[in-house]
């Protein structure tokens, strides 16, 4: 089942919002598709369904968006731009010690991924092929502009290994990741997302910090 949620940002300029949209309607059909879509799939989830839910005719859904295919893809713009602006806002926050940033970082994370479930990833892979390119894309480009600025304050603090390379390590971190939230993987691993990013980064801080680090991460909040 679905957990509740806020309602989503404003629409993205790259997805417009129809001129007879009404702002609430607007919102409260996109918090319902993000519901559906990443609950159940894409392919499982019908107009008639979110008009049922919301309470509405299909006309009046059709008014604000003209089908799930705009729906699908202002909900991922919305993702990008939530996942985008908390990361960048997570990570360069200077007046908080590297390691609690870490944490910060993965609890973020695990809690987005958590919003995915297998199916809506399947689908996207099958039938929105330019969608899913576009997810894999901006995840290469926030994961290491992250990792570069987490492995640079952690290292000149003492807390990771400085003889990492932090362009190899980000890359590394981008492939893994990358190939293990495939269906195809995620459907013989039988895991969910989010505890497959859990695992990954779990394993990365592991292995690049140093003992002052490791013990200082270990003593921080639990997720």
């Amino acid at each position: 089942m679905a957990t509740k949620r806020s309602s989503p940002p404003a629409p993205p300029a790259s997805v417009p919002v129809p001129a007879a949209a009404a702002p609430g309607a607007f919102a409260r059909i996109a918090a319902a598709a993000r519901r559906h879509f990443t609950a159940f799939g894409f392919a499982r989830t019908t107009m008639d369904d979110l008009a049922g839910e919301l309470g509405m005719s299909k006309k009046t859904l059709y008014a604000h968006f003209p089908g799930k295919e705009a729906l699908v893809s202002f909900m991922l713009e919305s993702k990008i731009a939530e996942v985008r602006k908390g990361m960048k806002a997570l990570v360069e926050d200077e007046s908080v010690p590297v390691v609690e940033r870490a944490h910060r970082m993965m609890a973020f994370i695990v809690r987005q991924m958590s919003e995915v479930s297998p199916a809506f990833l399947r689908d996207l892979e099958r039938h929105h092929p330019a969608l899913f390119a576009r997810m894999e894309s901006v995840r290469a480009e926030i994961l290491p502009q992250i990792w570069g600025k987490l492995l640079a304050d952690g290292a000149a603090e003492g807390l990771v290994r400085r003889e990492l390379d932090p362009a190899f390590v980000s890359e590394m971190v981008l492939t893994t990741v990358q190939g293990l939230l495939r269906p195809a993987t995620l459907d013989r691993l039988q895991l969910p997302p989010h505890e497959v990013v859990d695992r990954v980064l779990t394993v990365v801080f592991n292995g690049i910090l140093t003992p002052a680090g490791r013990k200082a991460y270990e003593k921080g909040p639990s997720r």
